[in-house]
């Protein structure tokens, strides 16, 4: 983990699934501060929610990061 924590929490499953669904996730400060910008954009391309925009292994391979 680069932060820490995981990229979704929740008490309550259902919420829990809905944010895994969503893709909804934050790099919140302070704990990402310190994180670079191309760790970030490796990280929102594999978290992408739509499966045609989302890394394949190949991209995710060639990334600089």
């Amino acid at each position: 983990r680069l932060c820490g924590y995981p990229p979704f929490y929740d008490e309550n499953d259902a919420k829990l699934f809905e944010q895994i669904l969503r893709a909804e996730y934050e790099f919140d400060s302070p704990y990402w501060d310190d994180i670079s910008d191309s760790a970030k954009d490796f990280i929102q391309h594999l978290m992408e929610k739509d499966p045609g925009k989302r890394f394949t292994c190949e991209q995710a391979l060639e990334h600089p990061w």
